[in-house]
């Protein structure tokens, strides 16, 4: 499984002590991989370690066994990365449809996730394993085999972020498309398809904030919300301006609005409460 964290030199430089607070982990979405979270690296390494993965098929990572993987497969994924890294507890952030592995790890292993971000959520289709995918999913299969990644890239990645976004966001964004793998963007696809994210998160027993821009065009805010709104106990907050890739396009913004989760979670840890 690859991923991307600052060093431990890095951190020494720094001065940050690893142990000092709690790891952020990042997740990113179908068409992205761990480059996406520039603006959260550039905020928070300095201060907590954080990791970046490539879900599995993406950017050095091996693709999954199966054709059509379900959010479990990919909590797993993610359990076996920070196994490997001797995370035990974190402030877990999925971005898109990694906040549907977000989410299944969370439910599976709540004792590991000390706050719980849901970015710019995709839903899901619902569609049972191995039924018909519905046309939009089983168009992007169609395009990128088609269109190769760069021009799959070309095609989509602007959707991706709002009219106002700078030049920094849309180089991040499609470059971070044009590496997506065949095999495994299509596993992540059907994982896409056979998600329920509105009922999976009915079962959180974690702090929870879900976070989305208002002129998000993919997962548009009445979805957002109403994944937010199927959370028990949990927040929410919009950011105005912002498209799909939230994070990265308005990362000064996203960071204020992570920044308070993590303190809150480094407290908790600590024997305090999370309002």
């Amino acid at each position: 499984m690859a991923w991307r964290e600052a060093s431990p030199e890095q951190a020494a430089e720094q001065g940050r002590e690893p142990s000092d607070r709690l790891p952020l982990v990042l997740l990113h979405g179908i068409g992205s991989n761990a480059r996406a979270w520039a603006g959260q690296f550039a905020t928070f390494a300095s201060r907590r370690r954080v990791v970046a993965w490539n879900a599995p098929g993406y950017a050095g990572s091996d693709p999954l066994d199966t054709a059509w993987p379900a959010p479990g497969d990919y909590a797993d994924a993610l359990a076996g990365l920070l196994d490997n890294l001797a995370i035990a507890r974190c402030v877990l952030v999925g971005q898109s449809l990694g906040a549907v592995t977000a989410t299944a790890f969370a439910t599976r292993m709540p004792h590991r996730v000390a706050a719980l971000v849901l970015a710019s959520p995709a839903a899901g289709y619902g569609v049972a394993s191995g039924a018909t995918l519905p046309d939009a999913v089983a168009q992007r299969i169609v395009d990128l085999e088609a269109l190769g990644p760069a021009g799959f890239a070309d095609a989509r990645y602007a959707r991706l972020l709002s009219d106002t976004a700078s030049t920094e966001a849309h180089a991040i964004v499609r470059r971070a498309m044009t590496e997506v793998q065949p095999r495994g963007y299509a596993q992540a696809a059907r994982l896409l398809a056979g998600a329920d994210l509105v009922a999976a998160v009915t079962v959180l027993t974690v702090p929870t904030l879900t976070v989305w821009g208002d002129a998000d065009v993919v997962t548009p805010p009445a979805t957002c919300r109403c994944v937010a709104d199927a959370v028990p106990g949990g927040r929410s907050v919009v950011l105005f301006g912002g498209g799909h890739a939230v994070a990265t396009e308005m990362p000064d913004m996203f960071n204020a609005t992570l920044a308070p989760v993590l303190a809150d979670a480094d407290a908790r840890s600590g024997g305090m409460s999370w309002t």
